[in-house]
Formats: C-alpha cells, structure tokens, sequence
C-alpha cells in the first residue's frame, strides 16, 4: 500500500485553540486538524517536523506541545522547565527544533527537553524565524529602536540587515528568491530578496502570511483569515472571520 498526503496549510487560531487546515492553492477552510487541547493559551504557530508529528508553539503557555496528525497530544517538546518564555515562531533544521522568544534569544532544541546553546542571543527580539536551505536563516526582528528582517549566517550570526519595518512577523518564502513577511505594527505585507525589500501592499495588524498556489497572498490577523490581491492588497475574499488567526505553515498530512 502507498501512503498519500493531503497537502494543507496549517493555521492556529487562539481564539478558539485549534489549528485548521486549509487549501494551500485557494486558501479554502477545510476544517480542524486539532482541537480542544487543555493545556492551549495563544497557539500561534503549527508546523510538521521531520518525524511526521505536528509541533504546535503557544506563546502564554510558552510551550511547544506535539500532536499526531489525528489530532492527538503526544508529549510537550519544551516549556517553561527549559526556560521558554513567551514563545513565537519555530523552525525546524534538520531534526533540531529552534524556537524564538521574546526574552531575547532563538533556542535550539535537539530532542525533548534538551536545550542546546542559544542559536541566535545577540540583543535582538525574533518574532519568527525562516531557514534557507544552505542554514542561513531571515529573522523577523521586533527589538530595538528599529525593527527589521534580517539575514543571519549558518552559524548564527548576523549577515545583514535586509530591511526595516515596524513589528514584523511572519516570514515566508515565496519563490524564485523572493520572501515576504507581514508586518503588525506597519499594517503592510512585504516583499523582498536576501538584500532589500522590493515592494508592499497594505494590510492591518498582519500575522500569518503565505503565497497561494493561485498567485494571490493568504494572510491573517486577529480579525481573520484573507485572501488578499497581491498587486494593490484588496481582498479577494474572506475566508473566515471573527477568529484570531496567526502564523501559516505549508504540511503533508498523510493520509493513508
């Protein structure tokens, strides 16, 4: 028997605490691929790791909690007990997971519960965090008198400044060397390359973003889910509303 997959995007909401799944050519809603876990506060990020497991970060409850693709809790990968505080987004590299806090470091985590030497701990405030394939990583960057995105090396350490932008999120890529991140605080989505930013649209209190197979952008805030035009940022068509949705992340859910 071959396995299938049902390719989704993956959005946790915190007004509810679940994670839903939906069309990553469209952004249809499909439906909850986890629901009802006790210990949920602000889920804000939901990723599938290397083991097939879903990696759910909640940023009050600053933990990492782990789910089957049923929907079922497995374990806690990392919490308070490891120092977590006020978790955002997480990354897998490899089978290490790191996590962004806003006590100023991105963690790194080789297992449950083992921490490892902070990736990044150089003053700056990640929000989010997106690896390039070569390990060099974009870091969205809330610290300081000017928040940016940001280029850091394999090892850790800061390349460049790619651009400023006040509170910013997300942070995705888009294909053919072009990333985009959604900004809270400036109420725009951005597009850019490894050295600077090319061109906005506007959004208010962006979180999630993510390009649709479509062509039109996917993006999220405490209103709801969007699709939005990605040449002048209309809406194309609400998704779902009245849900305080955070971060997308593209999953192979199997199937069978």
């Amino acid at each position: 028997t071959v396995a299938s997959a049902q390719q989704v995007l993956l959005i946790p909401e915190s007004s509810g605490d679940t994670v839903g799944m939906y069309d990553p050519f469209d952004g249809t809603y499909i439906g909850d691929i986890i629901t009802g876990h006790v210990d949920f506060s602000t889920p804000i990020n939901a990723i599938l790791g290397p083991d097939g497991n879903i990696y759910v970060a909640d940023q009050i409850a600053d933990a990492v909690f782990v789910f089957d693709t049923a929907g079922n809790y497995l374990l806690t990968y990392a919490d308070s007990t490891d120092g977590m505080n006020n978790i955002r987004g997480i990354s897998f590299f490899g089978t290490n997971l790191f996590i962004c806090s806003g006590d100023d470091y991105v963690a790194e985590f080789s297992g449950p519960h083992i921490r490892e030497t902070d990736f990044i701990n150089d003053g700056s405030e990640p929000f989010d965090l997106y690896f390039l394939p070569d390990g060099r990583s974009i870091m969205a960057d809330i610290g300081g008198s000017t928040d940016n995105v940001r280029l850091y090396d394999a090892t850790g350490t800061l390349d460049s400044v790619i651009f400023n932008v006040n509170f910013p999120e997300q942070v995705q890529d888009l294909g053919g060397g072009l990333y985009i991140s959604a900004a809270f605080s400036a109420g725009q989505i951005t597009t850019f390359d490894l050295t600077s930013s090319i061109s906005s649209i506007p959004f208010s209190s962006g979180r999630g973003v993510y390009g649709l197979g479509n062509g039109n952008i996917l993006a999220t805030s405490g209103a709801g889910v969007f699709e939005l035009d990605p040449t002048t940022g209309a809406t194309i068509n609400t998704i779902r509303s009245g849900i305080s949705a955070r971060f997308i992340e593209f999953a192979d859910i199997p199937t069978g």
